[in-house]
């Protein structure tokens, strides 16, 4: 528990809050705020969205920088964890002011697993802290699992997880470690398909319908399974042919700062499979600009 106490103090002191109430993190020249990306949950006509993905963006000297320069600059495992932390932190402590009660927040568990089993569950309790704090019921909560070598760890992560109510998703499924093997070990509820592995098989009829009996056998398997990195009508197609329960991508929603309003309107498939339709923003800035 001192370990916890002590990053949590850590925490405190990297946190600058503003005036309406949104967080952000500094860490050395950098300034960490949230973004979110919306969720949907696939009913046939439209795409009701249903929740949100917790991102890092970094920025410097006011400007936004690719979330994996900011990380190949963070080189101390201590730091590399606080890091992780520190988001998560950031993710939840500014998930009320969406402002939409209900939505589910997916988070990455980037690295933990890497410091071992102690870390890796003062990790989960500092998770389970913060939405004791904020009141968050925590099967609103999805943790993404990454990929590591240690299996061992992995299920007693898992299990940590789940003994608090909070429920698992594998992330990057199709790429890596991340392979039906993996997925029954961990036994998640939810599995995330890679978006550059699932642009690809788009591109491909035989590969395509591959994916669809996938899809199917862990839905089977009492899993739902999300499919991200939707671009293009042609694989917004692909992907709703598949029978996914969730869907997420540039198509369908940016990313956007913490803070931005949420639209709770579904998106209705026939105009976003029409020829020409650009991208749908699901958030608007406080002042109502796009």
């Amino acid at each position: 528990m001192a370990d916890v106490d002590s990053l949590s103090a850590r925490i405190d002191q990297a946190i600058l809050v503003d005036e309406v109430g949104i967080e952000t993190g500094r860490y050395g020249p950098y300034f960490l705020k949230t973004l979110y990306q919306p969720v949907f949950h696939n009913s046939g006509k439209d795409l009701m969205p249903i929740g949100l993905e917790g991102l890092a963006g970094p920025h410097k000297d006011g400007e936004l920088v690719a979330a994996r320069e900011f990380f190949r600059e963070v080189t101390a495992a201590d730091d590399t964890f606080f890091i992780e932390n520190l988001c998560q932190t950031l993710h939840l402590h500014n998930y009320p002011n969406i402002g939409v009660d209900g939505l589910t927040l997916f988070v990455k568990l980037y690295s933990s697993a890497d410091f071992g089993l102690k870390k890796a569950i003062g990790q989960v309790e500092h998770v389970v802290r913060f939405l004791e704090e904020i009141s968050v019921d925590p099967a609103l909560l999805v943790c993404e699992i990454a990929e590591t070598t240690d299996d061992g760890l992995m299920t007693e992560l898992a299990a940590e997880l789940r003994r608090h109510g909070i429920r698992i998703a594998v992330d990057d499924f199709g790429i890596g470690r991340s392979t039906l093997s993996r997925v029954r070990l961990l036994n998640p509820e939810v599995v995330k398909v890679d978006g550059g592995w699932f642009r690809r098989i788009a591109e491909v009829i035989m590969a395509a319908k591959l994916l669809r009996s996938l899809v199917d056998a862990l839905q089977r398997e009492g899993r739902e399974v999300l499919i991200q990195g939707i671009e293009t009508p042609s694989q917004l197609r692909v992907a709703l042919g598949t029978g996914t329960d969730f869907l997420q991508g540039y198509l369908l929603g940016r990313p956007r700062l913490a803070g931005a309003i949420f639209d709770t309107k579904p998106l209705n498939t026939e105009r976003l499979l029409a020829p020409g339709d650009g991208v749908i923003s699901l958030f608007a800035d406080r002042n109502g600009a796009r």
